[in-house]
């Protein structure tokens, strides 16, 4: 009995132990927080220039620089991420994690709805770079942390429509639209 005992403590220490180390969630939460506060600078950047008409190819594609980097960064950050087992007790949380990352989406779908070719000739173009690092974040983030998308696309049901006025084709469909 006593042995029986230790081993079912031993094996629930352990299992505990590999639980813990597969949450890497605070990983994840740290590189969608990184981005998360790269679009509240850039997004109003870009919101700031159509507001005063100096959005154009070359103020407005500066800042699609900034994003096409740091979304592609958050990309190969999360690629590099372990895949984690989540939480929806321990903080950061699965769905914690879920509306910093549909935040993103949301600030681009958004800051961008004012662009047009008449301003940013190069508009497509810069879109399409951008739905490239955009959609690959997307695919990461759920593979590292698995479903996490599902709560991004429920997020995304009403933004989602901008995206498609914009061109974000294939970041509509790693989110599931």
């Amino acid at each position: 009995m006593f042995f029986n005992t230790r081993c079912l403590l031993a094996a629930f220490t352990l299992s505990a132990v590999c639980f813990a180390q597969n949450n890497t969630n605070p990983q994840i939460m740290q590189i969608v927080s990184s981005l998360d506060q790269s679009m509240h600078i850039n997004i109003p950047n870009i919101v700031t220039l159509q507001a005063s008409h100096k959005a154009n190819d070359q103020t407005v594609g500066a800042e699609f620089d900034d994003l096409v980097t740091v979304w592609r960064t958050a990309a190969e950050d999360l690629s590099n991420t372990p895949v984690s087992s989540g939480s929806e007790t321990v903080d950061p949380t699965n769905d914690e994690i879920g509306v910093f990352f549909s935040e993103c989406y949301s600030l681009i779908a958004a800051g961008l709805s004012g662009l047009t070719t008449a301003t940013v000739p190069s508009f497509p173009d810069l879109v399409a770079e951008l739905d490239t690092q955009t959609a690959a974040a997307a695919i990461a983030y759920n593979t590292t942390l698995p479903g996490g998308l599902a709560l991004v696309h429920i997020m995304m049901l009403d933004a989602q429509q901008f995206l498609v006025a914009e061109g974000f084709t294939k970041t509509l469909a790693a989110l599931g639209f």
